[in-house]
This record gives C-alpha cells, structure tokens and sequence, in this order.
C-alpha cells in the first residue's frame, strides 16, 4: 500500500478536515463525500458469487445495476479497459477512472467506481456511487503536479459522472433500499438488517484511528 504522505498534500487535507484511511483493496486514493457505497464480503466457498476476481465483479456488477435501474438510472456493464489504458499511459488516472471490465457506466460515463480482494478464503468487494461531484475535487488534496491536478479535473469530469448529473432526485433512503433489492433479485436471496454490535464498532473505531491505520492491510 502507498503511504499516504506520498500521496496526499497532508498541510491541505488537515486544514479543510479531511480524515483519510488505507483501505483493504489497496489501489490509488478516493475523495468520499455525498456519496453511496456498498461493500460485498464473502466466503469464497459460495461458488454462485464467482470464482475469480472478473467473474465476481462480473456478477455483483449485475445486482448494482439492477437497484440503480429502480430509480431510473439506465446503466450498462461496459469495458473501460481498453479506453482509459490509453489515457493511463499519459497521466496517473484518479483511482474511480482506473480502467477496468464490466464496469457501471452511462453514455461512457463512469458511474461506480469498485475494487477487489481475494484472500484465502475470502472475498471482499467495496465502492462508491457518488451522488453529488463532490468526488472531482480530489486531485486538490493530491500531491501531484498543478499540471497533473489540472489534467485529473479534466478526466474526471469528462469520464465520469454522478447522479445529480443524471438528474435522479430520490432521497439517500430510497436509493439504498434499491441497491438492497437489486442485490436480493439477482442473487436471489433475502437479506436481513442487523446493526453493528458494541465489539464490532469498538474494533472498527480502533482501526481506522489514525495510529493504526497500518494495522489495516
């Protein structure tokens, strides 16, 4: 995993408040802020969710799209690879443009930024939806050059694209219970709401604290 003093303009993102953590999946850094995101985490043992990394993507791509089709977003599973390799060989692409297969778009646009690890026995797939395009002001808290900053801003609003651009205005609420349904008819299970317990929030808290952040791996 990179150290986020090499990645972040640490004086800017203390300044304006910005907390920062090193996530599982590893990968280049993402802005979260007025947005959606969903985490998968199974056992590699359900064999329905895939036995690869394309092929689980693959198929959790497919509930994703079935919940955004319920608030009228129309979304495909499209092939960045090839597109954005090309401009990857120009500049570090922000991480929610890193190209990739099967990937939520609309009109070309990306709209679900997501990465994946495998371990032993387990998977773990997490990413973001962003709702409003809060997200593009990342390359601010970059430590790139102005140039490079300017060219991110550029891709970023020209490859993808938020649901408030898509003019879909339904509340957080409603758009959650529709990913929770697209999930559910596409996997074909029933889910079951249960919050965090005491211990679970207490070995999260202590984990993304800032001392411990390296503990995350």
């Amino acid at each position: 995993m990179q150290d986020p003093k090499d990645v972040l303009e640490m004086e800017r993102v203390k300044s304006d408040g910005v907390s920062w953590i090193k996530r599982p999946t590893g990968g280049r850094a993402v802005l979260h802020f007025e947005d959606i995101t969903y985490s998968c985490v199974f056992s590699k043992s359900l064999r329905f969710m895939g036995t690869s990394v394309q092929e689980s993507y693959r198929i959790i791509t497919r509930g994703l799209i079935e919940g955004l089709n319920k608030i009228g977003v129309i979304c495909q599973a499209h092939d960045s690879y090839d597109q954005l390799h090309e401009v990857k060989r120009e500049v570090k692409l922000p991480c929610f443009l890193a190209p990739n297969r099967d990937e939520i778009m609309v009109d070309g646009r990306k709209l679900v930024g997501s990465a994946q690890r495998r371990c032993t026995t387990g998977v773990l797939q997490h990413g973001s939806i962003p709702i409003s395009d809060y997200y593009r002001k990342l390359p601010e808290y970059l430590n790139i050059s102005d140039k490079e900053r300017e060219i991110q801003r550029k891709l970023l609003q020209r490859k993808s694209v938020s649901l408030d651009e898509l003019k879909i205005d339904v509340s957080v609420g409603t758009i959650i219970a529709a990913l929770k349904a697209g999930f559910e008819e596409s996997f074909g299970l029933k889910s079951v709401t249960q919050s965090w317990s005491n211990d679970e929030i207490a070995a999260i808290e202590k984990n993304i604290s800032p001392e411990n952040h390296s503990k995350i791996t």
